[in-house]
């Protein structure tokens, strides 16, 4: 639904649609199909559901007839409505949600699109409401960190910090890590993580709710695929996690935010993957 009206009337109508349960509101869609509202006009566009249309016509109608008596503008009011086709929502998430290569070794799949990859380790990731699909950059560049740190050495133990759907934890298990431990602030997505552990035969990975600091144990190799701010909060007992000889990559941050957040660690930074806008940290003794 838009309505164009003068200026000084939008937010009355405004405050009327959303008390008429109009659950959002945009201001002067400019799109390019639409042309813009003229000069000292505002057009309202809201989306409403089509059982709502007719019901929500009638009132706004009777409302802006009550309202010419004290402010003779609104009797210049447009209203017209567009139907929009109905949108498969499913479909629509699927769709974002594709097979994805990376490094030389691994390949992450969605359970409905899972390709034949010879010479890979698929892991099938449920992506549900947890970060970590391998859609994103960070994921990506933690994946392929992992990749060169056991090509390049011994990892007998690792920990995955922020695990999400457990795709990090997973690809660890996969790749050979004998002794692999993930840890999530939040308990709600350890099901799914444990769900994805279990789909690509990783069962014996160890999943906890809690913070790092509660950890005394010591690992070849931590992940922390996190934020700027909770890596440079949590920085210290990142870095106290990592056993001697060991090596820490965080991610999650921004190329603006490098900088601060090498700082906070009493660690070396020895390399450095950039993708679009983020960063992630290779750090040792």
């Amino acid at each position: 639904m838009r309505v164009d009206v003068a200026e000084h009337l939008a937010d009355a109508v405004a405050s009327f649609l959303e008390d008429e349960g109009v659950p959002a509101l945009v201001t002067e869609v400019r799109a390019p199909e639409v042309a813009a509202p003229p000069p000292g006009r505002t057009r309202l566009e809201a989306h409403v559901s089509a059982e709502r249309e007719q019901p929500l016509l009638e009132a706004l109608s009777r409302w802006l007839r009550s309202l010419r008596a004290l402010e003779p503008a609104a009797e210049d009011v447009r209203i017209e409505t567009t139907p929009l086709p109905p949108l498969d929502w499913e479909a629509a998430f699927r769709r974002h949600h594709r097979p994805v290569t990376v490094g030389r070794r691994l390949l992450v799949a969605p359970p409905w699109d899972v390709p034949d990859a010879p010479g890979r380790e698929v892991l099938v990731i449920e992506p549900g409401m947890a970060f970590g699909t391998g859609q994103h950059e960070t994921t990506r560049a933690c994946l392929e960190e992992i990749e060169v740190a056991l090509g390049e050495r011994t990892v007998c133990s690792a920990l995955d910090v922020g695990t999400g759907s457990g795709v990090l934890a997973a690809a660890l298990a996969r790749l050979g890590v004998p002794r692999v431990v993930a840890l999530d602030l939040d308990p709600a997505v350890l099901p799914l993580a444990r769900d994805n552990l279990r789909r690509n035969g990783a069962p014996g990975a160890l999943l906890f709710a809690g913070g790092v600091a509660a950890l005394r144990t010591r690992f070849d190799l931590v992940v922390a695929n996190l934020l700027a701010d909770p890596l440079i909060a949590e920085a210290g007992a990142l870095a106290a996690a990592v056993a001697p000889g060991g090596r820490l990559v965080v991610s999650g941050l921004l190329d603006t935010q490098a900088e601060a957040v090498a700082a906070a660690f009493p660690l070396r930074v020895t390399a450095t993957r950039a993708a679009g806008p983020w960063r992630t940290l290779r750090l040792e003794g």
